[in-house]
């Protein structure tokens, strides 16, 4: 293998005094620290099991943002890892096509990890990762102001109203109403989607959901969230003002993710997590967009055998808990969260990720923020925008972009 300058890796090198059938290369963008230290830890633990067959390790940390463009450079010319760990399943669309993917559903076997981790990376009807952990977006309360959360979108709109003062600064509900991926659960509980399937799975860029009787429904519900509502005023749908409110005790409840945790730790909240109720009018529950991270198989690796077995080794539920009491993460498998269910963080995005439908992994989808984004700040805009010529515009030059 061409090793990497150290200002591009930190390579560090597993030498455990066993026999080797093989050395496995895996390239992470975990940095210097408990992640990186964590993986470290799993690999010599892995090689007391029977599955490892005496392989050593390799482990490679690359800087953030650049394992997938380095992997598919590299791959062909058989200078790539073997695994990968870990890459967001957005991007395996883009990996795949190059054809520097393997497969791996013969190797994942039964699994408790969640379906909707398992879809995120299907492509084209195959399975191209091993999933390991998710985010999503849900809404974090102020257990001071709202001691239970509401059950039921009726019972949630009269508890954001009462909670809103805006002369006061004081919000009941925001929510960064202006950004599609916060967004999606409106359109999913409205029976609305971004991409339709195909019989193996698969999406179909061809069918375009976004402008559908529910997407309108959807649209206009985000919009009456400002104007028939009022809980969102023009302005305070920015996610870094939002945090900032509900840290210093403004704020009733808002929508975001995992990424914002940690300030809400330290600003001493007492807080929960939940998922939003069904809105009234909807066909099904509120579905977020979900991220998930997991492991890819090199298809040019000649070690994919002891690779993938490392892999399923590295999402089972005692290292997903384990990783996540070092780093946070959020797991997809079921037992671990049940596990983690004490902690409030785990357990609440947990459920939001468990319900969730993944991010659409095919590259006709960077066709579709510009004009989904567009139609969505148009509707917010005004009060009773025409919601219909907005989206079916949106999905015209979606349609128009992709060909």
């Amino acid at each position: 293998m061409k090793k990497l300058t150290v200002a591009a890796a930190v390579v560090l090198t597993m030498s455990l005094g066993v026999a080797s059938a093989a050395k496995i290369t895996v390239w992470t963008d975990f940095q210097s620290g408990g992640e990186l230290e964590w993986l470290q830890i799993q690999a010599k633990a892995f090689q007391t099991t029977p599955a490892a067959k005496g392989d050593t390790f390799e482990i490679i940390s690359l800087p953030n943002g650049e394992l997938r463009d380095k992997f598919i450079q590299s791959a062909p010319k058989g200078q790539g890892p073997d695994l990968a760990a870990t890459i967001p399943h957005d991007q395996i669309g883009q990996m795949v096509t190059a054809g520097v993917l393997e497969p791996v559903q013969k190797y994942i076997g039964v699994t408790d990890n969640s379906k909707s981790s398992l879809d995120a990376f299907n492509f084209e009807g195959k399975i191209f990762g091993f999933p390991m952990f998710g985010e999503a977006v849900a809404v974090v309360y102020n257990k001071k102001l709202v001691p239970n959360f509401p059950k039921t979108w009726d019972q949630f709109i009269k508890t954001a109203q009462s909670l809103t003062k805006p002369e006061q600064q004081q919000f009941g509900f925001l929510a960064p109403i202006g950004i599609q991926y916060h967004d999606f659960g409106f359109f999913t509980s409205f029976g609305a989607y971004v991409f339709g399937k195909n019989s193996n799975g698969s999406l179909n860029k061809a069918d375009i959901g976004l402008n559908s009787e529910g997407a309108l429904k959807a649209a206009q519900l985000i919009n009456d969230l400002r104007f028939k509502y009022k809980l969102i005023p023009d302005g305070a749908e920015d996610g870094g003002l939002e945090k900032n409110l509900f840290t210093t005790g403004k704020l009733a409840m808002y929508l975001t993710g995992p990424w914002d945790m940690a300030d809400v730790k330290k600003a001493g909240i007492d807080y929960g997590i939940a998922v939003l109720p069904k809105p009234t009018g909807a066909t099904g529950p509120w579905r977020p967009f979900i991220g998930i991270r997991g492991i890819v198989l090199n298809s040019y690796s000649k070690n994919k055998t002891g690779a993938a077995a490392f892999a399923k080794f590295l999402i089972q539920p005692t290292q997903q808990v384990s990783l996540n009491k070092i780093g946070g993460r959020i797991p997809v498998s079921r037992s671990a969260v049940t596990q983690l269910k004490d902690d409030e963080t785990t357990a609440g995005f947990g459920k939001a990720i468990a319900v969730g439908i993944p991010m659409p992994n095919i590259a006709a989808m960077g066709q579709v923020w510009d004009p989904w984004g567009n139609a969505i700040a148009l509707t917010i805009k005004t009060a009773n925008p025409d919601v219909k010529k907005l989206f079916d515009e949106a999905v015209r030059q979606i349609k128009a972009n992709i060909k």
